[in-house]
C-alpha cells in the first residue's frame, strides 16, 4: 500500500513538472507574439515621438515583455531570486507606467526597498555567475576578508 501511494505521488509530481514546462512553452510563444507586436508600438511612438502617451505605451509594451521573460525564467528555474526579480519588474512597471499619487509612489519605493532587504537579510543562496541583479558576485574569501 505504501509503495503504491509513493508511486502515485511520484507520478503526480512528474506530471506536474511536465505541465509546468508545457505552460512555460505557452508563455514563450506568447512572449514571441508580444515581441512582434512591439513593432507597432514602436512605429506609433516614432510617428508621434513628442507625445508622452505614445512613449508610455511603447515602454509599457517593453515592460510587459520583460515581465513575461522573467515569469518564464521563474517557471523554468523557480527560486527566490527569480520570484523577487518578477516582483521588482512588476513594481517598477507600476511606478513608471501607471499614473500614481505621491503616496502610491512612496509605497512603491518602500516595496522596492523591502525586496532588496528581503534578499540581503534572508540571505538566499544565489547561483554564481548568473549575472542577474540579485546575484552575489562576491566570493566567500572576500566576505571573510571584509569581516
Amino acid at each position: 500500500m505504501k509503495k503504491s501511494l509513493s508511486k502515485l505521488r511520484n507520478t503526480l509530481y512528474v506530471s506536474c513538472n511536465i505541465l509546468e514546462l508545457l505552460m512555460a512553452f505557452v508563455v514563450l510563444i506568447a512572449i514571441i507574439i508580444a515581441g512582434f507586436s512591439l513593432g507597432d508600438a514602436f512605429l506609433t511612438f516614432w510617428h508621434d515621438c513628442f507625445s508622452n502617451e505614445a512613449f508610455l505605451t511603447f515602454v509599457g509594451s517593453v515592460f510587459n515583455i520583460l515581465i513575461g521573460i522573467e515569469f518564464l525564467k521563474m517557471l523554468c528555474q523557480p527560486s527566490e531570486d527569480t520570484v523577487l526579480e518578477v516582483l521588482m519588474f512588476l513594481v517598477a512597471r507600476h511606478m513608471i507606467i501607471e499614473p500614481s499619487t505621491v503616496y502610491e509612489n512612496l509605497v512603491t519605493i518602500i516595496s522596492i526597498g523591502l525586496i532588496f532587504a528581503i534578499k540581503k537579510y534572508f540571505n538566499f543562496p544565489s547561483k554564481k555567475g548568473s549575472g542577474d541583479m540579485f546575484s552575489n558576485t562576491e566570493s566567500e574569501e572576500q566576505k571573510e576578508e571584509s569581516l
